[in-house]
């Protein structure tokens, strides 16, 4: 079995199979990037339930766990290596091996209209060649960007201030004179009440 990737923007769902099914049920090791019971995780921890439910005697989906299980940009790492078969993780977190993952959040289509289209296709194939896996869905689109503070600016200037970032924002966060720093969803809170970083987008 080749591994299956869940990703989308949150989370691309990505997955694939070689081969028949065999007669016995398969379980699919599955891992999320951010933390369980979160707006982010949702949506696939109720797919993976409905697809326990319905896949019993066939395949059942082992849902490993958040960023306990496989810290968020090693998640890509894991798929590649076949540590885990499938992901639900933002493309922004696996671009050391696909930088072309973070052009899914430049698409405004909901994934209804995106199916058996030249761009769909595409990006299935690199993502064949550079993870081995396939790109199934995308959870959100059209997610707006939001910067929050924790000290407050009067100009579009972020001179001085570092900027927890996810590395599509980099360049964006380096043009207003910030710093950028990149870390896991997790670590956020813990880095803004230290003082590790100023905000986040």
């Amino acid at each position: 079995m080749k591994p299956i990737i869940a990703l989308g923007c949150v989370g691309l769902w990505m997955v694939s199979f070689v081969g028949s099914v065999p007669a016995q049920e398969r379980t699919i090791r599955a891992v999320f990037a951010f933390t369980q019971g979160t707006l982010f995780s949702v949506k696939f921890e109720k797919f993976v339930k409905k697809a326990d439910e319905i896949g019993k005697g066939v395949i059942q989906i082992n849902y490993i766990g958040g960023p306990q299980a496989v810290p968020p940009f090693e998640v890509g790492n894991a798929i590649r290596a076949r540590v885990i078969d499938m992901a639900n993780v933002p493309g922004a977190f696996y671009t050391n091996l696909m930088p072309e993952a973070d052009v899914s959040k430049l698409i405004s289509k909901p994934m209804s209209a995106r199916h058996n289209v030249p761009l769909w296709t595409y990006f299935n194939q690199l993502h064949n060649e550079k993870l081995n896996d396939w790109y199934l869905t995308r959870q959100f689109h059209n997610v707006a960007f939001h910067l929050y503070l924790n000290k407050k600016i009067d100009r579009p200037s972020l001179k001085g201030l570092k900027i927890r970032v996810v590395p599509l924002f980099k360049d964006f966060v380096e043009a207003l004179g910030g710093t950028p720093i990149t870390m896991s969803p997790g670590e956020i809170y813990t880095a803004l009440e230290r003082g590790v970083v100023d905000g986040y987008g």
